[in-house]
């Protein structure tokens, strides 16, 4: 689908709207932004799963889940997965092998965990947040240009880059890096929770979205982007 940019609070892609796979959750990134974390400290903070707070662990009854044929699949969407222990790795590995007619993502803010392992599910896309191309210091992650070396090199075939939420950044550096990174799509997203972060003006992110679309064959706008036309 060159070119499209379908839209969704979550993500869609060849219009399957994307399911959520929690069986890993937590992260100790803590960026100011995080409505996982938030969610997981508030509303959730009586589920056994968060009696512990947002500390990374494994959800073992969500383990050996299986999916409709195919669905598009998050991995750990509450946290990131570069916590997961390697051994817990290896097991998703496994399960999403089992399974070629679905197809699963990970996203992390710590790419550099894709280099520990040598053999990736072909219906795997591995991922990687990228808000910005600047330091604004509102996460212990590893720095943007280190997330973006990481995926440059990254031979996987299916790449995926978020780009939410999106901070100012440099327009020619961004569009450098995601050419380079050639990921097979890209999602673009706002803050929609009001963590008054460092954004871009509309005729920047307009811009963005034009270069990134002569980049990649799929390029998703998602609900609440449009917030910063104001």
């Amino acid at each position: 689908m060159p070119g499209s940019s379908p839209r969704s609070r979550m993500f869609q892609v060849a219009g399957r709207a994307m399911k959520t796979w929690n069986v890993q959750v937590g992260c100790e990134f803590n960026c100011t932004y995080c409505s996982a974390r938030q969610l997981a400290l508030t509303r959730l903070k009586d589920s056994p799963r968060y009696r512990e707070g947002f500390i990374p662990h494994l959800i073992p009854e969500e383990a050996g889940r299986r999916f409709k044929p195919g669905s598009f699949v998050f991995v750990g969407y509450m946290g990131d997965i570069s916590f997961a222990e390697s051994h817990h790795i290896r097991l998703l590995l496994s399960e999403i092998a089992e399974q070629p007619k679905v197809d699963f993502l990970f996203c992390t803010k710590n790419p550099l965990m894709y280099s520990e392992h040598i053999k990736w599910p072909a219906n795997l896309y591995l991922g990687s947040t990228i808000e910005t191309t600047h330091n604004y210091y509102l996460t212990r992650a590893p720095s943007p240009l280190s997330r973006y070396l990481a995926m440059f090199t990254l031979t996987h075939p299916k790449k995926f880059i978020s780009i939410e939420p999106i901070c100012d950044f440099d327009l020619e550096t961004m569009l450098q890096w995601m050419a380079r990174i050639k990921p097979a799509i890209i999602e673009v997203g706002a803050d929609n929770y009001g963590h008054e972060l460092p954004e871009p003006p509309w005729e920047k992110v307009e811009l963005l979205l034009k270069g990134l679309r002569e980049i990649c064959p799929m390029v998703v706008e998602k609900t609440g982007l449009e917030r910063l036309k104001k």
